[in-house]
Order: structure tokens, then C-alpha cells, then sequence
């Protein structure tokens, strides 16, 4: 059962506040919104209105925002909340079926108020939901807690605690670890991914072919781009590429067209590449990955994609990855993940059907046998949705959403057996192979000017630093940042560079501030001849790294004026700040 879809609300019965209220001594379990709580079915507004210490800026009487825990026990159960209002402020406050029209008074801190009596009727998770109906003040409250008891229920309420809100928020990550064929090496190993209409919610990581040393699948990673992702870690420890020594270092030996190669950090290092495509739910994809060692000391991984929309195997990219775990492929599985912490409360799905490993004597062998477990989010009891199994000739995984039915972890399941390995002529595939690097010519920025901008920082805030002209300067040192310092400034920003005549250009290097603070991360190209009208050459997604990050456009285009505009930064605030920008042509 998903209990975070939307129930009928103008069915939901309305009782009143009973009077007199009931004692918030009896109020003894706090449940943090911070790490609890989401705008239901608005994540942009989840990310405004539920952050460091709970709910503020709640300003839009459409937001209705739950706060989630899981219950072990059933009976009466009294409610209230930790707040404050700037006025007199009315609210619909419910659990389950059950709502009540509470009035608070303007308080100047944040004070226990009684909302009353509710039923929990079964066991599993349950939410409190916030709606706000009428305000005096500027907002319908700063509200850091949900307050439930009385003492008896202590140890039978289960919520998030703030040593876990970031991983909580996201939700458990949970797995399926294929029983592999004994006594046999793994040259290459096949999968194929479907995933249910309606189970693709933004953040969705549906992982087909994992490995004991990377990962490879497909993503949803706005209301806009998809991704097909393959990434190898490197064997050196660390959460930052640039700190991998050179014999450590994973190699690119080719990818395919359109696919873009780099580097991650965060989760370990190594080295990633990723092909956007429109890939949609209810369509099953098809994913081969190749191990196999072809030098000293080092393995090599090869991953191509199969879509019915191309009807052929594409080559995603091939890495050689030096200090290897072994010659073949080993430790294969699936999982599935959520990387937005606004998405904790959407619940997501996938189906793995046939799945088959290529050994060294030439046999196909199929698997048929898989193990499910979940991360330390879900094994140490910080959130339950998870679940995974078999269901005829597939397995499952599916997490989020607070659903209640969850499977144990370390679970083992068995699928029905297909019998027919793919048909794949290996010699067919593309051979990897490191495209020409065709070396930009960037043009003479000499006496190129800023002569227009919406906001700088020319108030000391970031030294001598911090001018739009400092995109030009040729000091990845020195950096445009938007206006902080005893002002504001709200995204959209822009600058607009005159490159004095008429150029023509192939593509734009963007370099972003070397500490990465305020890195921007979506922008857009606008081109003039006349500084009046304007060409969009269209969005785009800087990486957040401190290597040049280049965009070449799809055809060349002469121009004398530029706009670069920043629309939202990685860290998610209005500010934004950036290093360089460096027109070439080839």
C-alpha cells in the first residue's frame, strides 16, 4: 500500500477542537520536521518551506505538508506541534481519516500546542497533515515538530532522527544480488530493466548491471533529462577525483556519440559517463556489460545500452580501471536508489527480467536465483519502505513512499527460468575507441567588456573579487559573484558580454569558481548582433568541478554580444558565482 498518494479530502470529516484542550504534558514524543516532513507532491516547494529546523516560508494555503513515523502499536493517540505564528493562524490538521480545525495565537517563540485526541488504527506508517486555512500573519507558522503521546507510546513510534535526516530523507537504497554460476569466470553479464508507469519519479536511480567495482543504468534526473549513467570507481579511497594519483587513476578507452566522460566524487571517486535519452516507463531496456582483464594489473569495463526506440546495442563507454578485484566480472547485482531528499516521499519500482552471464568457455548461463537486502538507511531501521522479491519470470525492487508492507532483508527469491539466452554477436558490437580531440581556439578576449549585468558583488564581500568583468580576466582565481554583501539577489541572474565585433564561435568553456561554492548549474546561451534582439542557443547543465567544462553548440554562430544567464546554482540558493567564460571555435 503507497499511504502517500492523496486520499479524497473533501470526504475527510471535520471535527471540531474538543474543549477543553488536552495538556501538552502528555505530549512526549518530538518528531523533527526537518527530517520528516514534505509538501505533498511538490518538491520545489519541499526544498522552500522544509529545511533547518522544520517549516518556515509557508506562505501558499495549496501547500499540504505531511510529516511521516511508523507505528507499532494501535489505539488513541494525542497530537500536537511544536510552533510559532507571527498572527492568529487556523490550520486542518489530520491523521487518517480524522481532521480538526485547531486556532493558535500569535506567539513570539516556538510553544507546545495541543491539537487532540486520533485513532491509529493499524500498524505501519501513518502521517500528520498540515493544511492551512486561514492567517493573520506572514506565514501559517515556523513549526519545528510534530508532538504525539502520551508516555505509553514511546518506544511503539519510529521516525527519523537528526543524525540520519539526510539519509532519510532520501529513503532507503535497496538491492537484489544474483547467484552467479560456480567455478566459472564472468565475461559478460546481461540484464534487462522495465519500469512501471507511474514508479519514475524525479531522482530515481534504477541500477541494472552492478559489479564489484561500478554500476550501470538509468536515471530520471529532472522533469527534463534521463540518463543512461556507467561509472567505475577507482581502487584509491577517496570522495574527491582530484586527489587520485595517476597509477590510480581509471582510463577512458572510448564511448559512444553523445556520450559525455568525466569524474565523480562524493559516494568514493572514479571515473563516470552518462547519454542522455528520453527513455520512457512500461518500456523494457536491455543492458551488457564486458570485464575481462587486457593488461597488466588492471581490469577493463565495457558497457553498451539496447533501447527498442534505436534497435541496436549503443556503446555507452569503456574504462580501464588499474589495481583490479579480479580478471572477470564479480559481485553482480541491481539496485535501486533515490538521490533527491525532496523525493523521499514518492514511492518508485522496477522490473529485472533475464538475466544471463557469458562465461570464458562460451556458455551462456542463466540466473535465476538473487538475494535482497537494503543499505544502513533501511538495516538500521531509519525508514521501512523497502522492498523487493520475484514475481513470476522477474524480480522487483521498490522503495520510498511510505508504504507499510516491506520485505525482510537477506531474503533470498527465485524467478521462473526463461531458458533462452540472448542473442548477441559480440563481433558486431562497437569497438571503444578514443575519439580525435579536435583543440578548441579561444578567442582573443583582449578588450572584450561586461556591459550589462542584473548583480555583483561590489561591496567587499568576497575582497577584490566578485565583478561580472571577472569572467573575462583569464584568473580562474578571481570570480563573478551575484550580490550578498548588505543586498540580495534573486535567480535568474545575467551578464552580457560585447566581444567589440563580430565573431564566430563553435562553443563556450564555462570554468567555475575553484572552491565550487555557489557553482552555477543551469544556465542559458543567448546570442546578438545588435544588443536588442536575442537568440537562445538553449539550457544547459555545468558540471560542478573545477576542471573547464566545455559545450560545443550544434552548429557554428557568428555574433557580436553574448548572455550568459544563471539560472539555479548546485547548492541550491540564489546566490551563484562563477570563474571564467572562454568562447572558442575549432
Amino acid at each position: 500500500m503507497n499511504i502517500s498518494c492523496s486520499k479524497n479530502d473533501q470526504d475527510t470529516p471535520i471535527i471540531e477542537q474538543p474543549d477543553p484542550p488536552i495538556t501538552t504534558n502528555n505530549l512526549t514524543i518530538s518528531i523533527p520536521c526537518e527530517g520528516n516532513s514534505w509538501v505533498v507532491n511538490n518538491p520545489e516547494a519541499t526544498s522552500n518551506v522544509v529545511g533547518t529546523n522544520g517549516i518556515k516560508n509557508w506562505t501558499n494555503s495549496n501547500d499540504k505538508i505531511r510529516t511521516y513515523f511508523y507505528a507499532t502499536s494501535t489505539g488513541d493517540i494525542e497530537v500536537g506541534i511544536r510552533a510559532k505564528f507571527t498572527g492568529a493562524t487556523k490550520l486542518k490538521i489530520s491523521l487518517g481519516t480524522n481532521t480538526k480545525q485547531v486556532d493558535f495565537e500569535a506567539s513570539n517563540t516556538a510553544i507546545k500546542h495541543s491539537v487532540g485526541s486520533f485513532k491509529i488504527d493499524k500498524i505501519g506508517y501513518h502521517y500528520i497533515e498540515l493544511e492551512g486555512f486561514s492567517k493573520e500573519g506572514s506565514s501559517f507558522g515556523e513549526i519545528s515538530d510534530i508532538l504525539l503521546g502520551d508516555s505509553t507510546w514511546n518506544s511503539n513510534i519510529d521516525y527519523v532522527k537528526p543524525d540520519w535526516f539526510y539519509w532519510g530523507r532520501r529513503g532507503p537504497s535497496v538491492h537484489l544480488n544474483f547467484e552467479e554460476p560456480a567455478n566459472k569466470n564472468i565475461t559478460w553479464f546481461y540484464n534487462e530493466l522495465t519500469v512501471p508507469e507511474g514508479m519514475d519519479p524525479i531522482g530515481s536511480y534504477f541500477m541494472a548491471n552492478g559489479f564489484s567495482s561500478g554500476y550501470f543504468g538509468m536515471q530520471v534526473n529532472s522533469a527534463t533529462e534521463r540518463r543512461i549513467l556507467f561509472s567505475v570507481w577507482s581502487a584509491y579511497d577517496t570522495q574527491d577525483p582530484n586527489q587520485i594519483p595517476d597509477e590510480y587513476t581509471v582510463q577512458p578507452l572510448g564511448y559512444g556519440d553523445g556520450v559525455t566522460v568525466g569524474e565523480f566524487g562524493g559516494e568514493g571517486s572514479g571515473a563516470q559517463s552518462y547519454f542522455v535519452y528520453n527513455w520512457t516507463p512500461g518500456t523494457t531496456y536491455k543492458f551488457l556489460l564486458k570485464g575481462e582483464s587486457n593488461a597488466d594489473n588492471s581490469i577493463d569495463y565495457t558497457a553498451y545500452f539496447y533501447a527498442p526506440e534505436i534497435g541496436d546495442w549503443k556503446l555507452i563507454a569503456s574504462f580501464r580501471r588499474p589495481f583490479p578485484t579480479g580478471a572477470h566480472l564479480t559481485r553482480l547485482h541491481s539496485f535501486l536508489e533515490n538521490f533527491d531528499t525532496t523525493m523521499g516521499d514518492h514511492i518508485r519500482k522496477v522490473d529485472y527480467t533475464n538475466q544471463w552471464v557469458y562465461d570464458t568457455d562460451g556458455n551462456w548461463n542463466e540466473m535465476t536465483s538473487a538475494t535482497f537486502t537494503t543499505d544502513n538507511t533501511g538495516a538500521s531501521g531509519v525508514r521501512f519502505d523497502y522492498d523487493g522479491g520475484s514475481e513470476g519470470d522477474s524480480f522487483f525492487l521498490r522503495n520510498c513512499g511510505f508504504f507499510s508492507d516491506n520485505e525482510t532483508p537477506n531474503t533470498s527469491f527465485s524467478r521462473s527460468s526463461n531458458g533462452t539466452p540472448p542473442v548477441i554477436d559480440f563481433s558486431q558490437l562497437e569497438v571503444p575507441e578514443i575519439p580525435v580531440e579536435v583543440i578548441p581556439n579561444f578567442l582573443d578576449r583582449t578588450n572584450w567588456s561586461v556591459i550589462d549585468y542584473s548583480t555583483q558583488e561590489d561591496q567587499g564581500g568576497e575582497g577584490s573579487t566578485g565583478l561580472a568583468a571577472d569572467i573575462l580576466d583569464d584568473d580562474v582565481n578571481t570570480y563573478w559573484h551575484s550580490c550578498w554583501s548588505g543586498c540580495t539577489a534573486t535567480a535568474p541572474h545575467y551578464i552580457i558580454v560585447d566581444m567589440g565585433a563580430s565573431k564566430t564561435v563553435d562553443g563556450f568553456r564555462f570554468i567555475q569558481r575553484q572552491s565550487l561554492s555557489r557553482a552555477v548549474k543551469d544556465v542559458e546561451l543567448q546570442i546578438s548582433e545588435d544588443n536588442a534582439t536575442w537568440e537562445s542557443l538553449g539550457d544547459f547543465v555545468i558540471n560542478k568541478s573545477a576542471s573547464a567544462h566545455d559545450i560545443d553548440l550544434n552548429e557554428a554562430k557568428t555574433f557580436r554580444y553574448f548572455k550568459f544567464v544563471a539560472k539555479t546554482s548546485h547548492d541550491g540558493t540564489e546566490n551563484a558565482a562563477l570563474a571564467e567564460i572562454k568562447p572558442y571555435n575549432f
